[in-house]
């Protein structure tokens, strides 16, 4: 759909459908680049595979706990002339409550269980860094995806009342790190459009065949 005349278009909403994130063990031998999560890759599972290997999904999240993005930062450096500032260094982060109690969950609030699984706990954060991987979905079709470094900055568990659901309600913090962009971004972001990924792959198909008959 396009812009009606007075500018508007219901395709651009951005209504959310469902969104998932992965992570895996921070591994320094190891690259985030761009062309990872391009636009013009149709599933990322594939070329997300060698970094994600170790990895697995934060699984079912919360409805009131839905992920949330989230801008602080230093104040901005202001100048004697008006009107020139230079922002502050910025802290984002991505808040979300995750419902499900599992492996992975555990090891990100309360590190690694001993030979016999019991853990050891002088805190409910912890200091390791993740390469996380998120992707929403709009009912429109994209898909919006991230992929960077993360470190768990916040964990607020619910209350745990009988019959209710008791999660973890996290804040992960993207990290400025050397293995995503070479330390120049917090985190890579692109979005897929599979109508405009289907027109480009049958136009592609269309003049190969041109070229072949000519």
């Amino acid at each position: 759909m396009t812009a009606d005349t007075s500018g508007n278009d219901l395709s651009s909403v951005k209504v959310v459908a469902t969104s998932k994130i992965k992570v895996a063990p921070y591994d320094e031998t190891k690259s985030l680049t761009a062309d990872l999560i391009s636009k013009k890759v149709a599933d990322p599972a594939s070329t997300l595979a060698d970094i994600f290997a170790q990895g697995s999904f934060i699984g079912l999240i919360t409805e009131d706990g839905a992920p949330q993005d989230a801008r602080d930062g230093d104040d901005a450096t202001e100048f004697h002339q008006p009107g020139y500032a230079i922002n502050g260094e910025p802290t984002l982060t991505l808040a979300f409550t995750a419902a499900e109690d599992n492996e992975i969950v555990r090891e990100m609030v309360l590190g690694k269980p001993d030979t016999d699984g019991v853990y050891h706990v002088a805190d409910t954060l912890q200091d390791t860094k993740w390469f996380a991987y998120q992707e929403t979905a709009y009912k429109s079709g994209i898909v919006r995806r991230r992929l960077g470094v993360i470190q768990i900055t916040g964990n607020d568990p619910d209350q745990e009342k009988r019959g209710d659901v008791a999660g973890f309600a996290l804040t992960a913090t993207w990290q400025k790190d050397a293995a995503v962009d070479g330390g120049q971004s917090r985190y890579l972001q692109a979005y897929y459009d599979p109508s405009a990924a289907s027109t480009a792959a049958k136009t592609q198909t269309s003049t190969a065949t041109s070229n072949s008959k000519g």
